[in-house]
């Protein structure tokens, strides 16, 4: 699927009310934004990385890593957003999040 403007602006607008939703403290409704966005436009890091950080908030951690893979997976710059969110030292990080991209250096091959 191509990506047009349209596809742009309505994933853009459930991931603003997603925003949205978290601030207000409502993370189940910003999960539920976060997934309708993947839906339209499936290859956006950013959705993936804050989904994981909703799906943290909630206790849901493998569903979390699952998610910053893939933002790993699709933009490898998230690897590095993660350990400073999160203060990860190196050692650490390769057991959360592994060192394959970093081994076969994938790139935005989705």
């Amino acid at each position: 699927m191509t990506e047009t403007y349209w596809i742009k602006k309505q994933s853009q607008e459930l991931f603003d009310k997603a925003l949205q939703s978290e601030a207000e403290g409502n993370t189940d409704a910003a999960i539920g934004y976060y997934q309708e966005s993947l839906k339209i436009r499936p290859k956006n890091a950013q959705t993936f990385y804050n989904l994981g950080i909703a799906f943290a908030t909630k206790c849901k951690l493998d569903q979390a890593i699952r998610c910053w893979k893939r933002a790993i997976w699709l933009e490898p710059n998230f690897k590095d957003e993660l350990i400073k969110a999160f203060a990860i030292d190196d050692e650490l990080s390769e057991t959360i999040i592994g060192d394959e991209y970093a081994l076969y250096d994938y790139r935005k091959v989705a």
